[in-house]
């Protein structure tokens, strides 16, 4: 088996070199264009173009020779010897030139389609910025195509095109032409032999445009998840797939070839039989113009070969310069996030430092330096006018500020060394048509698979090792389709876990609008010591989890704790603004007054797309899902496990049973057109059952570990509460058991007591709800 040749990790730089007006055709812009992608196989062109000249120069001494066997010439069996070896020599040659050839240029075409790629992934167009998305696959495919298609023919045929015609002509001048030729024979086992061959050459133009297919697609998903991959640093991840993808392409490319390349020979062979079914009738007429008429159909033939290859040559060349062109739109394009090298000053410290900081021409955040705590949750309060996701972008370094700068260790945090130590999680719940497993393994490529295990379990993915097809090592589809969108946003965070970043940035992300769904996560991401986690969030009450709280309101950033926070008037008043916001009144119409607080802090605003997944068929039963616009359509998988549409909700109705904590979806949920909802977490639904929807946090959460559990113990419980210190369990758990609403067996294992204990107002709330 032959080896195969890998793309260089790092690509060549893009040519500075234009055309020039003077140049036929463009060509030389092409060709220095094409220079620095050619240069690890010019050995390999010149090679081609030197194997073609000596199957030129062989084929032009065959006529000279038949002319001198037929005119009786020398020794007709020496004579007869050369000329079978020159054509043996000659199409050897030509077939050997034409391997090498298109074997060169697909390792061009690979480089040159890496190095667009790669420059892709830093320019404004991975976010569709001028230039739309079919516009930018393109670049990649098509017009990498032909690129590399003009260099395959201008060694192949091009170039020995013109020397065939420059040689036949003047060898032509040499001899008397007689007209006639016998070449129909000929002409139709051409015919046979080109419909054999044409049929396989139709198999193998399927294979590599489904290949192209494939390679396209590694850039769809690059560009519709472009936020996840910059942010949460996938570049090296996704470069890889792109450069396994399109080496399959350079394969499936020499395979197209490869059937091409016996066409050409069986048009070789072909023409030497007509060659010598003219010498035999020479030799046996014995006439004294065979030999003339021999040699001036030969030569006729390479000319008119010679012409005709010229045509397509020069199309192919054209629409190289073309795609040449298109691409340096791309590669020739401004980074998308600058790097100022002014700032790169060390000064020892991994603390982060907002500088001067200004998201919008005029309206300046922060003067001066602004040191973000290092270490645990920094929460994120963002007010009505400033782009929560904006800041974020800015502040992991995945977009540029309009002035000022983000600093970590002393250096811009958009310098690409530090990029990688900030993992941004967007709110694009797009991932890749690759396994669970491959996700967790580009964040980490040493995770071990105890972490594996613990990390998809604390995030609420631990039932994906059930998946059909593999369980963990199962492709998720396009775009991650095969799980839902909560799945996708929770694996999303399980990478940010399983990564090394010294700073995890979150988007205001609806898996952790709920603080008791929240609470084990944030703590798992804030393990890794000195790890510093900034979440978005609109809950009061992962402000106040937070160690720290950061608050772009109006025209500058409040920084402190989020009790403290709370006595400064704009910090309070932004917090009211966002509560007012956050639920629809539909919902509240029949609930009092007096509880509509209560409710207004737990149910979470969620906005679905048409054929978006709510939840899947075996997912945890973690939510009670409210639609308020649109529909969602509910499908269960019959007797054979083909999935069926068994009816449909809409506004005012609910779905999701969260009747057993975390049992098993029975049916899947998908959107049937774009669907607002109001989610309410079975935490909450299982605090307000038992009267501690309106109780202490760290109450609930300790309910909510006994919930989830298999009768924990006393000894047992402090562990699995995330997020707390091991006195703040014991007592809250005091206080349930002294409450009655956990029980203890003479064995110290707890449980839920079976009667039902509310507070005044919480079981109302909950009642009414469910009524809706």
């Amino acid at each position: 088996m032959s080896s195969r040749r890998t793309v260089p990790e790092s690509p060549p730089d893009a040519p500075a070199a234009r055309g020039s007006g003077r140049a036929p055709l463009g060509t030389r812009e092409l060709w220095a264009f094409i220079a620095p992608f050619a240069a690890p196989v010019r050995s390999r062109l010149v090679g081609a173009l030197a194997l073609g000249a000596v199957s030129l120069a062989a084929a032009a001494l065959i006529p000279l020779q038949v002319d001198a066997v037929l005119a009786n010439q020398g020794n007709v069996a020496v004579t007869a010897l050369v000329i079978a070896a020159l054509m043996g020599l000659s199409v050897a040659t030509s077939s050997l030139s034409h391997t090498t050839s298109y074997r060169a240029s697909a390792v061009v075409g690979q480089s040159l389609a890496q190095f667009v790629y790669d420059r892709t992934l830093l320019s404004p167009m991975l976010r569709q910025t001028g230039m739309r998305r079919p516009s930018v696959i393109s670049r990649h495919t098509s017009d990498v195509d032909r690129v590399e298609e003009a260099l395959d023919r201008t060694v192949t045929e091009g170039l020995p095109g013109l020397g065939r015609i420059v040689v036949s002509l003047a060898l032509l001048l040499y001899l008397e032409p007689k007209a006639g030729i016998v070449t129909m024979g000929a002409t139709a086992v051409f015919l046979l032999l080109n419909s054999h061959i044409g049929r396989y050459m139709l198999e193998r133009d399927k294979a590599r445009l489904d290949t192209s297919s494939e390679l396209g697609a590694v850039v769809d998903e690059s560009i519709t998840a472009g936020r996840n991959l910059t942010g949460m640093n996938l570049v090296d991840w996704m470069s890889r797939r792109f450069a396994s993808r399109a080496d399959n392409l350079r394969i499936a490319t020499e395979d197209q070839k490869r059937e091409a390349n016996r066409l050409v020979t069986a048009a070789r062979v072909t023409g030497y039989v007509a060659l010598l079914s003219v010498v035999l009738i020479a030799l046996v007429s014995g006439g004294s113009e065979a030999g003339a008429i021999a040699a001036s159909v030969l030569y006729i033939e390479a000319v008119v070969r010679g012409l005709e290859a010229l045509p397509p040559w020069l199309r192919d060349v054209r629409l190289a310069l073309t795609s040449k062109r298109r691409i340096e739109q791309i590669t020739s394009a401004t980074q998308r996030v600058s790097h100022d090298s002014r700032v790169a000053t060390h000064t020892g410290e991994a603390l982060l430092v907002i500088r001067d900081l200004a998201l919008v021409p005029g309206h300046s955040l922060v003067e001066g330096d602004l040191p973000v705590p290092r270490g645990g949750v920094v929460a994120v309060v963002v007010d009505l006018g400033v782009s929560i996701n904006g800041f974020l972008e800015v502040l992991s370094g995945d977009a540029n500020p309009d002035s000022g700068c983000v600093l970590l260790d002393g250096i811009d945090v958009r310098q690409p060394t530090v990029k990688r130590r900030i993992m941004l999680v967007t709110d694009d719940p797009h991932l890749m048509d690759a396994s669970v497993r491959d996700h967790l393994r580009a964040a980490d490529p040493h995770v071990r698979p105890a972490d594996v295990e613990r990390t998809l379990t604390v995030m609420g993915l631990g039932h994906l090792s059930r998946l059909a097809d593999g369980g963990l090592d199962a492709p998720l589809g396009s775009h991650g389709a095969a799980l839902s969108v909560h799945e996708r946003q929770r694996l999303m965070i399980a990478m940010a876990a399983c990564s090394s970043a010294d700073v995890i940035v979150l988007q205001d992300l609806p898996v952790l609008a709920d603080p008791d769904s929240a609470a084990p996560i944030l703590a798992e991401l804030a393990r890794k010591p000195d790890r510093t986690v900034i979440v978005a969030t609109k809950s009061a009450d992962i402000a106040a989890f937070a160690s720290h709280v950061i608050a772009p309101i109006g025209s500058r950033i409040l920084c402190g704790a989020h009790r403290d926070l709370l006595e400064r008037p704009e910090y309070k008043a932004a917090w009211e603004r966002q509560a007012a916001g956050g639920i629809d009144e539909r919902i509240l119409a029949e609930v009092p007054q007096s509880q509509r607080d209560v409710l207004r802090a737990r149910l979470i605003t969620e906005h679905f797309n048409a054929g978006e997944t709510l939840y899947r068929f075996g997912s945890p039963g973690d939510r009670i899902i409210f639609v308020m616009e649109g529909r969602v359509a509910i499908h269960a998988p019959d007797e054979f496990g083909v999935e069926q549409l068994i009816g449909d909700v809409g506004p005012g109705n609910f779905c999701g049973d969260v009747g057993q904590s975390h049992a098993p979806r029975a049916e899947t949920a998908r959107a049937v057109d774009d669907t607002m909802v109001r989610t309410l977490s079975v935490e909450a639904w299982s605090a307000g059952v038992l009267g501690l929807l309106d109780s202490d946090p760290v109450e609930r959460r300790v309910l909510t570990c006994v919930l989830r559990a298999d009768n924990p113990t006393i000894d047992t419980l402090p562990q699995l509460v995330l997020g707390q210190s091991h006195d703040e369990t014991v007592l809250a758990l005091s206080t349930l058991i002294e409450r009655g609403q956990v029980r203890v067996d003479d064995q110290g294992r707890l449980s839920i007591s079976a009667r039902r204990r509310s507070r005044a107002g919480a079981a109302a709330v909950l009642d009414r709800l469910v009524e809706l």
